[in-house]
């Protein structure tokens, strides 16, 4: 949702709220979302202190229940984008008590400071009282799969570290040892820096990292302050728990300047080994993510997600555009990414309640993501996962399959195609308005698709103008068999002893469509709204 949506979606008897309440979840169902990621702003939850408002959590799971969705409840407490803002205004205004970051002139920031047991106590009270509430309402039900604890943490303001006292004497103070431990065997900028100023054993910040030691002190802080509140939370309700990222572009851009381009002491791709270090009680690290390059989108992907290590990749925000559309296919199918959303999903939707075309791509993967839901799932049976997306300006490429070699084309059946084609009356033989050729820029929607290896000749397909095309592996005497010379001959030539279009219910496969003569001759083709194709393919005369 977008930010303040939790104010409308937790309250009743208000018809403006209840206007936008509806619109928030007609939106979820445009797009084809099976799970809403609600914010729970602490200034709604307790705008007094000490009293919580029961209600408000209740009415916002009650409306994510009776529109048959699961949510994720975001705390919007100590941070929310680097900054303060849904801190209660009795928080805001006691500065004494609540102590916030200082620049090096003495200037308050709109930050709370990290080094504050006073602030972290507050925030640690109030959540626990929320983990409470969801306990006591959803524990049975399960409606809530899990909490985002703080949103986008860290100093988003002209300081890399508190120069307030407390700020100060960490700064000054020996760096922990399980930092520098952990400095020793990380990878990047960490390490880096650490063997730059001289492999020490024993240092403050600044002499065991130099220039990096401020941002470093800052992200200690925040991820020890993070990690007290997820444990404590656990201890009343043990539900998966994570925090996400402003990401630093993965260090690749810009400035690369902590406070000015990102909150300083967040969970970046530079401190990222420092968090892991710190937060034993979070489930995941998740970034957010907006970038429009895709290489840039699929090299977060595996900066963050590390499933060997025990951190795996979950996408809290991403953009709603082509780009995110395509790549969330990497991330589900080379990834194992274990959910995916788009944050602001309202805007998807035009003035009169319709799905505006910008949204199309991402409601195309969605659809598809949840047709195949139950191969993707722990159990699916799926001896190999295979992903393939389109590049702007890529006509196919090619897989290695088993025993076979598959061409996956996004451009038609053969040479004399530029674009893609579809093969039966339900589609049109061509996509209606749609440009017979490859996309060329970022903004056009690209094809993408995952193929599931049930066994050595039984597939699971679900992708979006994708055709793939089978042959065996190439001889090894030299020679190229004489019906690979001409793709509708190599199209033709393979044979299937099933091929279907269907769904599943309870794990079951459930056929929708048979295909066979042309809808069979030009290869396996699939677009987004074919459901899942199942097909089996003949054993060659020269495979036993």
């Amino acid at each position: 949702m977008h930010n303040s949506s939790g104010y409308p979606i937790g309250r009743k008897g208000n018809r403006q709220y209840e206007e936008d309440c509806e619109r928030s979840f007609q939106s979820l169902k445009a797009i084809g979302a099976n799970t809403i990621a609600v914010p729970v702003c602490w200034d709604a939850f307790e705008p007094e202190e000490g009293a919580y408002d029961v209600s408000y959590v209740h009415t916002v799971i009650d409306n994510i229940r009776c529109h048959g969705l699961h949510g994720i409840l975001l705390w919007f407490g100590t941070w929310k984008n680097g900054q303060m803002e849904y801190t209660p205004a009795w928080v805001k205004k006691d500065r004494k008590r609540f102590p916030r970051v200082l620049c090096k002139d003495g200037t308050e920031t709109t930050v709370l400071s990290p080094h504050s047991r006073s602030n972290l106590e507050q925030d640690a009270k109030a959540f626990c009282a929320l983990m409470e509430i969801i306990r006591d309402y959803d524990e049975k039900q399960e409606t809530i799969l899990a909490v985002q604890v703080e949103n986008e943490p860290g100093i988003y303001a002209a300081t890399r570290r508190d120069f307030g006292e407390a700020g100060t004497k960490a700064f000054e103070e020996d760096v922990p040892e399980e930092v520098r431990r952990t400095a020793e065997t990380a990878e990047g900028a960490m390490h880096d820096s650490w063997v730059k100023n001289g492999r020490r054993k024993q240092g403050n910040w600044r002499e065991m990292f130099g220039p990096f030691g401020a941002e470093l002190c800052t992200a200690w802080a925040i991820a020890g302050y993070i990690d007290e509140i997820a444990a404590r939370g656990k201890d009343i309700y043990d539900i998966f728990m994570y925090t996400n990222v402003w990401m630093d572009r993965n260090s690749d851009y810009g400035w690369n300047l902590a406070g000015l381009e990102y909150p300083c002491g967040g969970a970046v791709s530079k401190c990222l080994p420092l968090w892991h270090c710190a937060c034993g009680h979070l489930d995941a690290i998740c970034p957010d993510i907006y970038e429009q390059n895709p290489e840039a989108v699929r090299k977060a992907y595996g900066i963050y997600g590390k499933e060997e290590q025990g951190w795996p990749l979950y996408v809290p925000e991403s953009g709603l555009t082509a780009v995110n559309a395509t790549c969330m296919f990497d991330a589900v199918g080379s990834r194992q990414a274990i959910g995916y959303h788009v944050f602001g999903i309202e805007s998807c939707l035009d003035p009169e309640g319709r799905l505006k075309e910008s949204a199309e791509p991402v409601m195309h993967s969605f659809t598809m993501l949840t047709a195949a839901a139950g191969l993707l799932l722990p159990g699916g049976g799926a001896q190999a996962i295979h992903a393939f997306c389109q590049s702007v300006g890529q006509d196919s490429c090619f897989l290695e399959v088993g025993n076979r070699r598959c061409r996956v084309s996004f451009a038609g059946v053969a040479m004399d195609y530029a674009g893609w084609v579809p093969f039966d009356y339900h589609h049109g033989r061509d996509s209606e308005g749609e440009p017979r050729r490859v996309p060329v820029s970022l903004t056009e929607e690209t094809a993408r698709g995952l193929l599931f290896c049930m066994g050595e000749d039984e597939f699971f397909l679900v992708g979006h103008k994708v055709r793939l095309f089978f042959t065996e592996q190439v001889p090894e005497d030299g020679s190229l068999p004489a019906g690979w010379m001409n793709g509708q001959h190599l199209a033709h030539g393979m044979e299937f002893l099933c091929l279907e279009e269907g769904h599943f219910e309870e794990g079951a496969f459930v056929t929708d469509r048979i295909r066979s003569g042309d809808e069979a001759r030009h290869g396996i083709w699939a677009q987004y709204d074919c459901g899942v194709v199942h097909f089996i393919l003949g054993t060659s005369q020269g495979r036993n």
